[in-house]
């Protein structure tokens, strides 16, 4: 993938995640602060908060993957012969490109379901529908990333993940 188009990626990635964050900070924030001083509630807020949450997750499994900051054995990696670590790195994008697809289709039939029954989150005008499509758009983020990784791997380049657990300490 070239250089702009994952710059692209990379942008749409942090901008998701800090307008998430924010959207949780503010909204338990202010919402914190309303109870205290009145007492009461919006029956809204944990429900936005939550759905700001599922969009922060998804779009971090996305960038984790693209910094290889996400679980992997490492250390024991790092031991491998070259061709067996070759061989582990692609046969794991392998898995997580099985695994995604099945996370993929099953989470686009709910968006469909929100849609077709007009769901709203709870207390607001919002479409479940925005909530629900975090996780397919989430997963297609990630998809494109482990696409990275997997030709990082047929070349050789295991990237970040090189650095010896001797060297962490």
């Amino acid at each position: 993938m070239g250089r702009q188009l994952d710059a692209v990626f990379s942008w749409i990635e942090k901008a998701i995640m800090l307008v998430a964050y924010l959207t949780i900070i503010l909204v338990v924030g202010l919402e914190t602060i309303r109870r205290i001083i009145t007492g009461e509630q919006a029956s809204w807020g944990p429900e936005v908060a939550m759905g700001a949450f599922v969009w922060l997750s998804w779009f971090a499994m996305a960038a984790g993957v693209k910094s290889r900051s996400h679980l992997s054995f490492t250390t024991f990696r790092n031991r491998m012969p070259y061709r067996v670590r070759q061989c582990a790195e692609v046969f794991d994008c392998l898995l997580w490109f099985l695994i995604g697809a099945v996370v993929m289709v099953a989470s686009w039939d709910v968006v469909l379901l929100n849609e077709r029954f007009n769901q709203q989150i709870f207390g607001t005008e919002i479409p479940l529908a925005a909530l629900s499509i975090a996780v397919p758009l989430g997963w297609g983020f990630t998809m494109v990333r482990v696409f990275q990784q997997m030709l990082a791997a047929f070349k050789g380049d295991f990237g970040a993940s090189e650095i010896a657990a001797e060297d962490i300490r």
